[in-house]
């Protein structure tokens, strides 16, 4: 398995246990093919080849200017201190897509990659949380890695990430995890952290995004949309409405007893927790749409 390799012997069973969505991980990896993809010649390729996002940034302050278009490009913004984000690589490149196939399928979830190109000296991006179980793997250079535990806003949604603002106001101690090339380290979703480069850095970033307990809702909120009982109108509750408002608040209450039990029994049909891991299984569907001439 592709964890395994990166873990390099650390037992899987034992990194699920004790880490896994609980703390950080830091390690030596086994996985020397995937250093091979986090180098110069994948960006420049990336860069001027395709059309793979790139986000540009320099101590925090994003890149003012457009997307580079070619690798001399990029490389000059490099060499003045930004740092190179790309994002979705997978998309256009095939090696890339076979990675975030198979780590969607292992952990189950959805990914989000990225390669990152740090220059020495610099950081690229402030204090934040991500939502996702985020696995770096760091193939060329070294960086130190600034993690705490984020207890304001544990366990973002993708569309609820605080701000890193937030990070200033916790009270948890700081840890430092120095990354060096082949070196993996694990961030469990919802932590904070930012990342210092001491010299020239590449990385591999798989950004993890597991099915949360409102995906379990939303899978029966599918089923109950199919129905013309659960989509039909309410009447009329606004002042125009024959109802007086405790007649109002009656009618939401019986709709609501009603709704409640139907979810129980959606939830508790024998064949919906093996329909929603089929569902869930599809995540990673980028491998039938990889974009540009890929190499």
């Amino acid at each position: 398995m592709l964890l395994d390799e990166l873990l390099n012997g650390f037992p899987r069973e034992r990194f699920l246990q004790e880490h896994y969505q609980r703390r950080p991980f830091t390690g030596a990896s086994a996985a020397e093919r995937l250093q091979r993809l986090g180098t110069w010649e994948t960006i420049d390729f990336l860069v001027e080849e395709t059309a793979c996002d790139v986000l540009l940034a320099r101590q925090g302050v994003p890149y003012p200017g457009g997307r580079p278009t070619t690798a001399k490009a990029a490389r000059e913004l490099f060499a003045q201190g930004y740092t190179l984000a790309l994002r979705q690589p997978d998309l256009h490149h095939p090696e890339l897509a076979q990675l975030a196939r198979a780590f969607s399928s292992e952990l189950h979830g959805r990914i989000n990659l990225h390669i990152y190109c740090t220059p020495a000296g610099h950081h690229g991006f402030g204090w934040h949380c991500d939502p996702e179980e985020v696995f770096i793997l760091q193939t060329a250079g070294r960086k130190e890695y600034l993690l705490r535990e984020n207890t304001l806003h544990p366990v973002p949604l993708p569309e609820s990430v605080p701000s890193g603002s937030l990070a200033a106001q916790e009270k948890t101690p700081v840890e430092t995890h120095s990354l060096g090339a082949g070196g993996i380290i694990y961030i469990p979703g919802g932590y904070w952290h930012m990342a210092q480069a001491p010299e020239e850095a590449l990385s591999i970033s798989m950004g993890l995004m597991p099915p949360t307990l409102l995906d379990l809702l939303d899978g029966v909120r599918a089923t109950l949309a199919s129905s013309p009982v659960w989509r039909r109108r309410m009447p009329s509750l606004g002042r125009a409405s024959t109802l007086d408002d405790p007649r109002k608040l009656e009618l939401l209450r019986t709709l609501l007893s009603e709704l409640s039990g139907e979810l129980q029994r959606q939830l508790a049909e024998p064949g919906y927790p093996l329909r929603f891991l089929a569902q869930t299984a599809r995540f990673y569907l980028r491998s039938t749409g990889i974009r540009g001439s890929g190499r």
